[in-house]
């Protein structure tokens, strides 16, 4: 121990220079390659930070911050009030989840139970908590709460009694305010609700800290009193808060913004050391109380900073710890380190490197038993091994660490959580395993596609990972360019695919599925969305549609761009969700982000030589999606972000003018909206709550949520044809699948085969279609049927039913390989009705 000190108090007095030390031999490995991705983010702008202004932004707009009370307000009007309006909902399977589970989202909070080593709490950024019983780990499952909990920062448990345990909610990193006269915007990453309490190990739990009307809120970390767990301290994005009752009430005991580390000393309680401050917050400091934390005091002796400070805690002798401090907006982070537990400090190192996220990622954590290994969590993930003089950098895990837990009983083993998932080191930091398989906490953006003809195909870009694609496991194989960015596949070549890069930098294409992708088109001018829109014509796939703050085009599948509208911005604003019509490339409708003036809404039915603002009345929110009929390109919807608002607007005139058919939807944002092909009728609305359904085009809505969390942020609905299914995708969650509602006979649900009210003719799918496509009717009664094909000078081409059928729904399956490409028209005699359609073969 003598040693030990002499060696610790060398490294804390002098200032020892830091060389940053790579394995060359893992140059290769996944992370690598993700860093190489993000481009070294130290020369350009946080990509977590743009993704996390991007999400708070489009919901707070025009506000500064999220309405407080508005979502967990709604959430639980909509448990109690908003019930199924019919039984059809009820007589459709429930949503199943499709994936994927080889990778994770954002993990940002883990625990292990320290009775208990085989069972680990993990909290997500935006899917709620999560709980493992076995190891190796491979049996994830979503604690529900009873509340819509997303973001899970801290969890506490108990040590006497384990089956008790806290938890914190709420994604914050940056308070609303002014400096000079500057408004700062805030950074949330999800709703809060303050802090959860059970007592029976997660089966039921009760609002401790009650901040369900405050989820712009935040609670960083849970710290007991080790001596006398009815003592307790929350770091909060509002200061620091104590409760001496369990949690049965609580006070603010530091009233400094953005508190967000905690360390109590084990042998004394008295002495309490907490963290405050982000983004340069007033009275950002580290801080010590001697009082069990009633009162708190700033050390001076500690130098400023901007970004966040994390502690270090060694278990064997408590008075030894250690502080990083991190800068918000630079590549500087300084290391201290104090032997009488933060009365007096002295300065370690000074890091000047790639970790620029100061403000986002951060933990530091001391080897239980031996002080000279610290493992330094940030940006990238360290080792050392000599107390902090050096350190040496792993690349066995993703990217952004935020926080860990050591094993109760193995001083060596290590828990860590960052932008992948979850991780386990045996030998304390030198290698790591994954150990987050079957977490279903993935962050997709809207812009997924599913493919028209095959229903185990779909695309998407995920937050902090790459594209990945569902091909019928649960376990998807990477397939994109990006962490953000629209997708698009061919619906006549599924095995062309094209993604946008992150603020809609460039256009890149696959020819193979998505197994390799190249850049398409020139440098693209203008400003770009960081979630930028791209849509491809299902009339004429070579023609696609790609917008920034001007709006390209493409009439060669990609090899060839021309900006539209005579080469001017649209509104100085750049595109953030577009649609196109299912018939005509000429017709296209684009949202625009409020960046640099109020959001529009712009229409082309010239194919992009004219653009015309067909805003009207629409709210001043984020326009985050929009949506035209595929019966009738005269019908749109738009759902908007934001609150206090129209969600839904439809128009039935190609936007001349506009109509609210928000109805009883509930008050939070919008984000996704989608029209069933097959019964135009049924609209699908996705919010920051769930999944609800229209069968009337609007207007009086149901839930549609049987089978999701009990909270769900829908980015995006995306519909897959060829099983006649809608995806539900989510910013937290993953893919959730379900069949398509069938239509209703008075309100009961059909079953497929039962007995339509009339004839009906649906549009064939794909549409175009090479070679096969499928033609669906249904017949009211046994009829004399005649199905034909016809070419448009009504030459008559084929006849493909000629028979008496039951009532009922068939299907069958038209093969064009013997036609040329063109338009053919398919029509259905049943006794004296008759019902025709057009539909295109593109070879």
């Amino acid at each position: 121990m003598f040693r030990f000190m002499t060696v610790l108090i060398a490294v804390l007095v002098f200032v020892v220079a830091f060389t940053l030390s790579i394995d060359p031999d893992r140059s290769l490995h996944s992370h690598r390659r993700w860093a190489e991705k993000r481009g070294g983010e130290s020369g350009s702008r946080s990509g977590a930070l743009s993704a996390l202004e991007f999400w708070t932004a489009s919901r707070a707009y025009p506000d500064a911050d999220i309405r407080p009370d508005r979502h967990f307000a709604e959430y639980m009007k909509v448990k109690s009030e908003l019930r199924r309006s019919s039984p059809a909902a009820e007589d459709t399977p429930p949503w199943e989840f499709i994936g994927p589970i080889n990778f994770a989202g954002r993990m940002i909070g883990i625990a292990i139970n320290p009775l208990n080593p085989r069972t680990i709490y993990a909290g997500s950024a935006s899917g709620g908590l999560w709980r493992t019983y076995s190891r190796p780990i491979n049996d994830w499952h979503r604690i529900g709460t009873g509340f819509p909990v997303l973001g899970v920062n801290a969890i506490a448990i108990n040590p006497v009694d384990t089956n008790t345990i806290y938890i914190g909610t709420g994604e914050t990193y940056r308070y609303h305010g002014s400096v000079g006269g500057q408004v700062i915007r805030t950074t949330r990453g999800s709703y809060g609700m303050g802090i959860l309490k059970t007592t029976d190990e997660g089966v039921t739990w009760t609002k401790s800290l009650d901040w369900s009307y405050h989820q712009q809120r935040g609670v960083q970390a849970i710290r007991l009193n080790p001596l006398n767990p009815n003592s307790v301290l929350a770091a909060t994005s509002e200061g620091v808060y104590r409760s001496v009752d369990a949690g049965g009430t609580w006070a603010p005991v530091l009233e400094v913004l953005m508190a967000r580390d905690i360390a109590i000393h084990p042998g004394d309680t008295m002495r309490v050391l907490a963290t405050c401050g982000n983004f340069a917050t007033p009275g950002t400091g580290v801080y010590l109380s001697t009082d069990g934390g009633e009162s708190f005091e700033r050390i001076q002796s500690l130098p400023d900073f901007s970004g966040m400070a994390r502690i270090g805690v060694y278990a064997t002798n408590p008075d030894i710890v250690y502080v990083t401090l991190a800068e918000s907006t630079t590549v500087i982070g300084s290391l201290y380190g104090s032997t009488d537990f933060g009365s007096t400090w002295h300065h370690v190192r000074t890091d000047n490197n790639r970790d620029v996220q100061g403000w986002y990622a951060r933990f530091l954590a001391l080897h239980p038993e031996d002080s000279s290994q610290i493992v330094h969590g940030a940006q990238g993930l360290y080792k050392s091994s000599d107390w902090g003089i050096n350190f040496t950098r792993n690349y066995d895990c993703w990217a952004d660490f935020h926080d860990f837990a050591h094993h109760p009983t193995d001083p060596d083993v290590l828990y860590i959580v960052d932008d992948g998932g979850v991780w386990r080191s045996a030998d304390f930091g030198d290698s790591y395993q994954f150990v987050g398989y079957g977490l279903q906490t993935s962050q997709f953006y809207s812009g997924f596609s599913s493919s028209a003809t095959d229903s185990l195909l779909g695309l998407g870009q995920v937050q902090d990972h790459f594209g990945w694609m569902y091909t019928g496991s649960q376990s998807w194989p990477q397939g994109g360019v990006d962490e953000v960015g629209w997708t698009a596949i061919n619906p006549v070549h599924d095995s062309i695919m094209y993604a946008v890069a992150r603020g809609g930098r460039e256009v890149y294409k696959s020819i193979n599925r998505g197994q390799s992708y190249f850049r398409v088109g020139a440098s693209f001018s203008g400003i770009g969305a960081w979630n930028s829109p791209i849509v491809l014509a299902r009339s004429d796939p070579d023609i696609l549609y790609f917008g920034r703050s001007r709006v390209y085009k493409t009439t060669n599948a990609g090899s060839q761009w021309l900006v539209t509208g005579g080469g001017s911005d649209l509104d100085g604003n750049p595109a953030l969700s577009m649609a196109m019509s299912h018939s005509s490339p000429d017709t296209v409708f684009v949202g625009t982000a409020p960046i640099a003036a109020r959001p529009h809404i712009f229409r082309t039915t010239d194919g992009g030589s004219t653009w015309e603002d067909v805003t009207g009345w629409l709210p001043n929110r984020y326009p985050m999606d929009l949506e035209v009929d595929p019966a009738d390109s005269k019908i749109v919807y738009a759902a908007f972000g934001g609150f206090d608002t129209t969600r839904i607007a439809k128009t039935t005139d190609t936007g001349l003018s506009w109509s609210d058919v928000t109805g009883n939807l509930p008050n939070v944002p919008t984000t996704a909206v989608a029209v069933d092909p097959f019964a135009p009728q049924h609209v699908y609305v996705g919010n920051d709550i769930g999944v609800f359904l229209s069968t009337s085009g609007g207007g009086a809505w149901e839930r549609f949520d049987d089978g999701l969390p009990e909270a769900l942020l829908v980015s995006d609905l995306s519909v897959s044809p060829s099983n006649r299914a809608i995806r539900a995708v989510s910013y937290g969650n993953g893919v959730f699948e379900r069949k398509l509602l069938v239509p209703s006979i008075t309100g009961i649900a059909q079953e497929v085969g039962a007995v339509p009210l009339s004839l009906t003719l649906h549009q064939n799918y794909p549409n175009p279609f090479n070679p096969s496509t499928a033609i669906e009717y249904e017949l009211a009664a046994p009829a004399r049927v005649l199905l034909r094909i016809y070419s448009v000078a009504g030459e008559e081409i084929a006849t493909i039913v000629d028979e008496t059928q039951a009532a009922g729904v068939h299907t069958l399956s038209f093969d064009g390989s013997d036609l040329s490409s063109g338009v053919y028209i398919y029509e259905l005699v049943a006794g004296r009705s008759r019902a025709a359609r057009k539909m295109i073969l593109m070879k």
